[in-house]
């Protein structure tokens, strides 16, 4: 897909180069009509190209691979692969519950028909990163929304079988006041895990080769 991209990009500067060398080259001969439209088109290309590249940034976020792609989010991309992790987040994935885009799939409201705060997180998650202005361990501010485990869970007979459910998800519709990891427990590693210095750091926070060995298992997944 990043090589599509990158031919589609070089196909509209082209594009651009063209128009903007034949309005300047025959400018006294055409017609009011024609430069409105040659004119809008030299504006309609960039704007069409950034929608369109918004929209991959949003689809290339379901790729779990793209979420471990941060050195700060290791920890969590290693304990999502390791066996012995007791996590929902490992637990989930170790029994192919979630077969492709595990972490998309518990974090929907990121993506393209998310919220307008999972966007606005999430961006701000990016800058945070880009511009080195996180500490770690790195804690995720606001509340987790319930709709991504009832996206998968609700409805299904055995989440109904559950007699404990039928209170949570009144209270759900309600006042919301209840989360699932009250009860199911941590997704990830707890903050104390991630932090510099802990034992369990050194093992969660692998160098960029064991990253990357990480996103060629998700792949082969």
């Amino acid at each position: 897909m990043e090589g599509i991209l990158k031919i589609l990009a070089i196909l509209v500067l082209i594009a651009e180069v063209i128009l903007f060398y034949r309005l300047r080259k025959n400018r006294n001969r055409m017609t009011q009509t024609v430069r409105i439209t040659v004119l809008f088109a030299i504006i309609l290309i960039p704007i069409a190209s950034i929608v369109f590249a918004n929209y991959h940034v949003f689809v290339g976020m379901k790729e779990t691979k793209s979420c471990v792609g941060c050195h700060v989010m290791a920890p969590m991309g290693n304990d999502l692969v390791d066996p012995q992790s007791q996590t929902l987040a490992a637990r989930h994935f170790k029994n192919g519950w979630i077969q492709q885009e595990a972490c998309y799939s518990c974090h929907e409201d990121y993506g393209f028909t998310g919220t307008i705060k999972g966007k606005l997180d999430g961006y701000r998650h990016l800058m945070r990163y880009m511009t080195n202005t996180y500490h770690e361990p790195i804690r995720y501010r606001g509340e987790f929304n319930n709709q991504n485990c009832l996206n998968c869970h609700n409805g299904t007979e055995k989440f109904h079988a559950v007699q404990e459910h039928i209170p949570v998800l009144e209270n759900i519709a309600n006042t919301n006041s209840i989360s699932c990891m009250n009860c199911h427990g941590r997704a990830h590693p707890e903050p104390s895990k991630r932090t510099p210095g802990h034992p369990e750091y050194e093992r969660l926070d692998k160098s960029p080769k064991e990253i990357a060995r990480i996103r060629e298992h998700l792949e082969e997944y």
